[in-house]
């Protein structure tokens, strides 16, 4: 019978420079100004967009998971991304969690998230079903908070500027995730480096 310590959870994900966690902290630093104590916040040292979320996993899984993201790095180079604007997702109860969209070479971000999911699902994990939305999350509204409330908060959110930032997303990590009453903390376990094979010369 497995235990706790025999897994680990699991995401795949392209880390993003200091500065751009840095340009987070200060959106987030505004919203909260705007919304308070409603929202749960990320922590900007954490910030990354997610390419795929694989869960809890045995960790005898973990070799073929880095063949398989070494596979689907293959063929892909290093791209320019950007932010866009502040979005939102919700639910039944209205605005649930905020975000800043990513913009670029969206297409080849896209283009990655396939290749991760084509050559996870050969390893045993579904392809996501859901369309790719490229975001980096900013906070979630607390389960508590009522409906109407929500909306003041998306209204407040809809105004904020976005600082111009860009960045250069040149690896792949594999990612592990820690929940604890502190938060969610993320180790790096692997990275696998964006690069197309130089063709042989004669």
């Amino acid at each position: 019978m497995e235990t706790a310590s025999d897994t680990v959870r699991l995401f795949i994900a392209c880390e993003v420079p200091d500065d751009v966690k840095a340009n987070i902290g200060t959106l987030i630093t505004n919203l909260k100004a705007r919304s308070g104590t409603d929202v749960r916040w990320i922590k900007a040292e954490g910030v990354h967009v997610t390419l795929k979320f694989l869960g809890e996993t045995t960790v005898k899984k973990l070799p073929a998971i880095k063949l398989a993201i070494q596979e689907a790095v293959v063929g892909h180079s290093p791209f320019e991304l950007e932010f866009s604007n502040i979005g939102i997702f919700g639910g039944r109860e209205g605005l649930r969690i905020m975000w800043v969209g990513i913009a670029g070479d969206v297409l080849r971000l896209e283009a990655l998230v396939r290749a991760t999911n084509a050559a996870l699902s050969v390893v045993g994990f579904e392809p996501e079903r859901r369309p790719f939305r490229p975001h980096l999350t900013l906070g979630r509204v607390k389960d508590e908070i009522a409906t109407r409330r929500r909306a003041e908060i998306e209204v407040a959110v809809g105004k904020m500027a976005v600082p111009p930032t860009a960045w250069r997303t040149a690896q792949v990590s594999l990612m592990r995730s820690r929940l604890t009453t502190q938060g969610a903390f993320y180790d790096v376990l692997a990275t696998f480096p964006l690069r197309v094979a130089q063709a042989a010369t004669s």
